[in-house]
């Protein structure tokens, strides 16, 4: 878990209110389809869709970054091995979320071998992790965020947010790879209003 020093102490990156997340993505599709701006536009467009890919497959930043165009994503398959764990993942994409990767890589004009978020300065090399941190923060002050969010609010909001619904706390524990689920609780910000709140709202 990655904190940031404040005045007292450490403050822990809090995950994207999914709403918030949501909102950074209707701006950055309305800032593609209005620019004339060739290289804007690609910008606005990989940035969408990180934001996108991100929320829904909750790789770390760094593995996002590596994702390459190859026969497994145009099938429709996702594959890591972890950078941080060094563990493999493997699973099918959701439909929806499937097209709307393969739209992606033909509006851009993605070829096999190349990644799908490049680096606005290199031919075919990724963006950084420390350019795509300073964008996520970047977006989310337009937007009016005034928590603390940086690349692991991505997989955070994945991650809580799936809990939420779900309330599957050992099959998010898995696809997160923690040890505990108390690692998990931890991660996703789970604390005691939000035990309160669920214990207020249960009734049979």
């Amino acid at each position: 878990m990655r904190y940031y020093k404040v005045n007292y102490g450490r403050k822990t990156v809090r995950p994207f209110k999914l709403e918030d997340a949501k909102n950074i993505m209707i701006m950055l599709q309305k800032k593609r389809d209005a620019t004339d701006n060739d290289r804007l536009k690609k910008i606005y467009d990989r940035d969408w869709l990180m934001f996108k890919l991100g929320l829904n497959t909750a790789f770390r930043i760094e593995d996002l970054l590596q994702i390459k165009v190859d026969d497994l994503l145009l099938k429709g398959t996702m594959y890591t091995r972890e950078n941080k764990t060094k563990k493999e993942q493997n699973w099918e994409l959701n439909q929806k979320l499937h097209k709307e990767v393969l739209d992606y890589i033909e509006r851009n004009n993605l070829y096999e071998g190349e990644y799908l978020f490049k680096s606005n300065v290199s031919v075919n090399k990724p963006m950084t992790r420390q350019n795509a941190r300073l964008r996520i923060k970047k977006y989310a002050d337009e937007i009016g965020v005034k928590y603390l969010v940086s690349c692991h609010s991505l997989r955070k909001c994945f991650a809580r947010t799936f809990y939420e619904q779900t309330k599957d706390l050992i099959t998010l524990q898995r696809m997160l790879n923690h040890a505990t689920p108390q690692v998990t609780l931890i991660y996703i910000c789970w604390d005691d209003d939000d035990q309160q709140k669920s214990r207020k709202e249960f009734y049979l």
